[in-house]
């Protein structure tokens, strides 16, 4: 195989490619990406961690002699990058590469064809519905992002299931603490009422990439789900596990609303945070007042004390609860309007964060049971601060799919 590439064009695909090689492995063949070119000025471009692949054409290049070859994508990829030539060539014979940029010469070893392993087809697939990139990126981006990190049991705390419904795509995610649900409107459904659980680390990578006005195909076997995007398509093997039943969970009783301004409320969490990562569960309290205020606070023991008070436009009864920030982070990073409403039903029921207009997203956690030592005072001047209660465990919850329990 012999190829001229235009190196800012190749490179563009090369990266979105190298995405899905591992960062850890034994398996060499994985280690690479498949290059395949025919006598057009496109290749095909191949990889796989085998739980999520991509199959995408490049551009940027000449077929001197038609081919394949399988690059070690680290080795490649730095080669590509650190090159400060427009048009390279690269050659291949057997087990050897040769790549040309300018009056650089560098000769490196390629994996063997054969051992890289075959990435699934949607040929055979069923289509499950088109939605616009975008929309897709949003529902992945705000519905993922309450999945814990992967998890042998229950499965679906590191997954988020993407749902048919009506007109909409629904995603969903839960780690047993806190719940996130998204839905866009689908271009066209063509399979209604069909869920797709797929791991959520996976699904985070394709939302930073789908975020045009492109037209993404949705396609499903019994063990894959396809996302076709112009002359890309990514396939993730699906999960075998039941989600929750969540839908009877949530309640709609408010007792307290808040609407405060996203890029403040982030930045004061920000400013609690130096204290509270210093607890056990990144413990921190919240007052609502009725005088359009809210103070935010953290204790930590042997560390100190900090407080914040922030305009906000409050209605209902005064209440002091108390979250993980981390946890309340999560969500309101998630909110895509300059305004977050939130609304507590009590200090220990239901939180809910939404957007400031419209109704396609719901964020819900569980408040932290709060103690007096974890209260912060105007005018606390004590040099010893009380240790922290621990935790209350959290229960277990039955991954079974006939079960009825929420999650919460």
């Amino acid at each position: 195989m012999k190829l001229e590439l235009e190196r800012s064009e190749f490179l563009k695909a090369w990266q979105t490619a190298e995405k899905y090689t591992p960062s850890k492995t034994t398996m060499e063949a994985i280690n690479g990406v498949k290059i395949t070119a025919d006598k057009d000025d496109s290749a095909t471009l191949e990889a796989t961690n085998l739980k999520t692949s991509v199959k995408c054409s490049a551009k940027g290049v000449l077929a001197i002699e038609p081919g394949s070859a399988v690059l070690n994508a680290e080795l490649f990829g730095n080669m590509l990058k650190k090159s400060n030539a427009q048009t390279i060539t690269l050659e291949v014979n057997q087990e050897k590469g040769i790549l040309k940029a300018g009056k650089s010469k560098s000769r490196f070893t390629v994996i063997k064809t054969d051992l890289f392993p075959k990435i699934p087809e949607s040929n055979n697939a069923e289509l499950i519905c088109e939605i616009m990139a975008s929309d897709l990126g949003g529902l992945i981006n705000e519905g993922s992002c309450a999945a814990s990190a992967p998890s042998d049991f229950p499965k679906y705390m590191g997954t988020c299931l993407l749902r048919t419904e009506g007109q909409y795509m629904i995603s969903v995610s839960t780690d047993g603490k806190r719940l996130a649900r998204s839905k866009k409107i689908c271009i066209s459904i063509n399979k209604d009422n069909e869920d797709l659980l797929l791991p959520a680390a996976a699904l985070k990578d394709l939302g930073k990439i789908f975020n045009s006005e492109e037209t993404v195909k949705i396609f499903a076997d019994d063990s894959t789900v396809w996302f076709t995007l112009d002359s890309s398509e990514f396939s993730i093997r699906r999960i075998d596990a039941a989600f929750p039943k969540y839908e009877h969970i949530l309640n709609n009783e408010v007792k307290t609303s808040v609407k405060i301004s996203k890029k403040e409320l982030l930045s004061s969490l920000e400013r609690i945070d130096v204290i509270a990562k210093n607890i056990p569960g990144h413990l921190m309290a919240m007052e609502l007042k009725p005088d359009n205020e809210i103070r935010i606070t953290s204790r930590a023991q042997e560390q100190g004390t900090i407080s914040d008070s922030l305009e906000a436009i409050v209605e209902g009864q005064p209440m002091q609860i108390g979250f993980n920030l981390t946890y309340l982070q999560d969500g309101i990073k998630a909110v895509s309007t300059n305004d977050v409403l939130i609304e507590f039903s009590d200090e220990e029921g239901q939180t809910r964060l939404l957007k400031d207009e419209g109704d396609d997203f719901l964020y819900m956690l569980m408040p932290v049971r709060l103690s007096p030592q974890d209260l912060v005072n105007d005018d606390d001047n004590s040099d010893s601060f009380i240790s922290q209660p621990e935790e209350p465990e959290e229960p277990e919850y039955n991954e079974n799919e006939n079960n009825e329990d929420a999650p919460f």
